[in-house]
C-alpha cells in the first residue's frame, strides 16, 4: 500500500494552504494542480519526489485554486491527460468564461493571485461521471459526484488506501488550526446539496478525508476521524447559515454580513487561535467569499418561495 504524497503548492506564497496529492500505481496521477501561479512550486515538488513524468492530472473541480495550473503543468508533462467533471470540461478547454466570472469576485487582483489559466486541448481532457474510475495499474481513483460547493465537483476515492480526496466538498481545515470552516463561494453554493454530498462521502466509509486545504483531517490540532469530520462539517454549514440569516435581519449589505461573520467566528473560537493562524485560514476561503455564497443561496430560496 502506497500512501499518497502531499505537494505544497505554496499558493499566494504561503505554505500549507493548498495541496496537490501524488498517487502512484503503475501510472502516476497528480490530484489538484493548484493555480497557475503555483505551477513552479508544484513542479519543484514533483522533482523532489523523483517524478519526471505524469500520466494524469486530476482535478476535483475547476475553481482556479484547484485547476488553474492544469494547462501549465500539461505543457511540462505533455503525455498526461486531465481528468475533470463533465460540466467543468468545456471551461478547461476555453477558460474565458471562468476567468471572467472569477474576475467579478477578485477584480484587479486576478493576475497577481492566479496568473491566468492556460487552455487545455480538448483531446487531452478526460471527462468523468459519477462512479467512473481512473485505472492507475494496481490502484484506481473513483470519481464521486459531490455538488454543493460547486455543481461540477468530484471527490476521488483511492482504492489502495481507502482515502477520499475531498477537494472543497466537505470543508477546509488547516492542521495547525483544527477548525472546520465551510467553503461557500458564489454562484452555485447550496447548503442542502453540500450536506447531502458530505453524507455520501460518509456512507463510503473511507479510511480518511484528505482536504485540498489542507491535508488529512486526522492530523494536526484536534484530529478528526472521517465520521467526526463529516459531522463537524455539516454542523459548520448549518451554523454559518444561521449566522448569515441573523445578520440579514439587520442588514443585507455584504460588508455588514461579512463583519457579522467575523465577529461570530471570533466569539465561537473563544480566543483559542492566534491571529497568524486566523489570517492563514482567511487564505483558504474568506469571510467575504463565504458571505457572498450564503447571501446568494438565501436569495435564491426566497425567490423560489415567493
Amino acid at each position: 500500500m502506497s500512501r499518497p504524497e502531499i505537494i505544497d503548492t505554496h499558493m499566494h506564497g504561503r505554505p500549507g494552504i493548498t495541496a496537490s496529492f501524488l498517487v502512484r500505481g503503475e501510472s502516476t496521477a497528480l490530484v489538484e494542480s493548484g493555480p497557475k501561479t503555483s505551477a513552479e512550486a508544484v513542479m519543484n515538488g514533483l522533482e523532489e519526489l523523483g517524478v519526471d513524468s505524469l500520466d494524469w492530472i486530476v482535478v476535483t473541480h475547476i475553481h482556479l485554486d484547484h485547476a488553474g495550473g492544469a494547462g501549465t503543468l500539461l505543457r511540462h508533462f505533455p503525455m498526461a491527460r486531465v481528468a475533470v467533471h463533465e460540466i467543468g470540461a468545456p471551461h478547461l478547454a476555453d477558460p474565458a468564461k471562468l476567468w471572467s466570472s472569477a474576475s467579478r469576485i477578485y477584480g484587479d487582483a486576478m493576475e497577481t493571485l492566479w496568473g491566468g489559466m492556460d487552455p487545455i486541448p480538448a483531446g487531452k481532457i478526460h471527462v468523468l461521471k459519477d462512479g467512473d474510475s481512473i485505472d492507475l495499474g494496481g490502484r484506481s481513483l473513483t470519481a464521486i459526484e459531490t455538488p454543493g460547493h460547486a455543481s461540477h465537483h468530484h471527490a476521488y476515492l483511492d482504492s489502495d488506501t481507502g482515502v477520499v480526496f475531498s477537494g472543497d466538498a466537505v470543508a477546509v481545515r488547516l492542521p495547525e488550526a483544527g477548525v472546520i470552516r465551510p467553503a461557500s463561494p458564489p454562484p452555485e453554493f447550496n447548503v442542502e446539496v453540500a450536506c447531502a454530498s458530505i453524507e455520501k462521502i460518509r456512507s463510503l466509509r473511507p479510511t480518511g478525508v484528505w482536504m485540498t486545504h489542507y491535508g488529512p483531517t486526522d492530523e494536526g490540532r484536534d484530529p478528526l476521524s472521517t465520521d467526526e469530520v463529516c459531522t463537524r462539517a455539516i454542523e459548520a454549514l448549518r451554523m454559518w447559515e444561521s449566522w448569515v440569516r441573523e445578520a440579514r435581519e439587520s442588514s443585507g449589505d455584504l460588508d455588514d454580513v461579512t463583519e457579522f461573520l467575523k465577529r461570530k467566528t471570533m466569539e465561537h473560537l473563544g480566543g483559542t487561535l492566534d491571529q497568524n493562524v486566523i489570517d492563514r485560514m482567511e487564505q483558504t476561503t474568506s469571510y467575504r467569499m463565504n458571505a457572498m455564497g450564503y447571501i446568494r443561496y438565501l436569495d435564491k430560496l426566497e425567490q423560489a418561495a415567493s
